[in-house]
């Protein structure tokens, strides 16, 4: 994508939120920086994107951060960025220093991976993605048929428990033991680094929360198509380097002057 084939007030509003004193800039990976793919194993991030945030997190009053639904070890080995990068893990489960779970809430999830086990056990295609705060059962791979059940036994069982926190994405469910999404994550790293304005990108369902929170000053883009509350859109993975790439660039130019 170049720059010509950016819409105008997208642009511009790229331009106006790199001027601003103290910004915020974050982003989903899986759809986003990441095209999707059948295995989240199998997923490899845009190297120029990837460069785009380092970029980025080299700048003053500038915080750049990941927020996914990945687990947060998963995203520093996947996208192997510097410790200036903020990761924030299981739709905002795993942020920071504050990812270890209290022991009854660990209890918690040990209950609920023995019940989502043995729903999936054996069924062909589905692949269970264990983390720090839960569990992603993908279903991408499995039959209509064996999606369909897998998904229903989920929600008929343990969804149900007490303090589980379900959230559906494209061709995947997550069971979580933390109340959290990724509209709070947003938060307190606005919160955190006292940004004035924040650019944030996702694709998914589960970034409408992010989108949500963020307001008319801020830039919020949705990745490929979809209902959104996201202020602007691009088609596909492949537009996001150039608009970090852009990003960067004004935000140096800003900083520098």
């Amino acid at each position: 994508m170049s720059l010509d084939d950016l819409d105008a007030d997208l642009y511009a509003a790229l331009r106006e939120i790199a001027s601003v004193r103290t910004l915020l800039v974050a982003c989903d990976v899986d759809g986003t920086l990441a095209p999707i793919v059948d295995r989240p194993e199998d997923a490899v991030a845009d190297a120029d994107g990837l460069a785009a945030l380092a970029a980025l997190a080299q700048l003053p009053r500038t915080t750049v951060a990941l927020v996914s639904g990945r687990g947060r070890r998963d995203l520093r080995a996947m996208t192997k960025l510097g410790p200036q990068v903020v990761l924030v893990g299981s739709h905002g489960a795993e942020h920071g220093d504050d990812s270890a779970l209290a022991p009854v809430t660990a209890l918690a999830l040990e209950q609920v991976l023995r019940e989502v086990r043995a729903i999936a056990d054996g069924v062909p295609g589905v692949v269970l993605e264990e983390k720090t705060a839960g569990v992603a059962v993908h279903v991408r791979l499995a039959s209509r048929e064996d999606a369909a059940r897998v998904t229903y036994e989920i929600a008929a069982g343990p969804s149900t428990h007490r303090g589980v926190r379900t959230t559906h994405g494209k061709e995947v469910v997550e069971l979580s033991v933390v109340d959290a999404d990724k509209g709070r994550a947003i938060d307190r790293l606005r919160e955190d680094s006292g940004a004035d304005a924040a650019f944030y990108a996702g694709d998914d369902i589960t970034d409408e929360w992010a989108f949500a929170c963020l307001d008319a000053s801020d830039v919020s883009v949705k990745v490929g198509p979809g209902e959104t509350g996201a202020r602007f859109r691009v088609a596909t993975t492949h537009a996001v380097p150039s608009l970090l790439a852009l990003l960067a660039e004004a935000r140096g130019r800003e900083v520098r002057d």
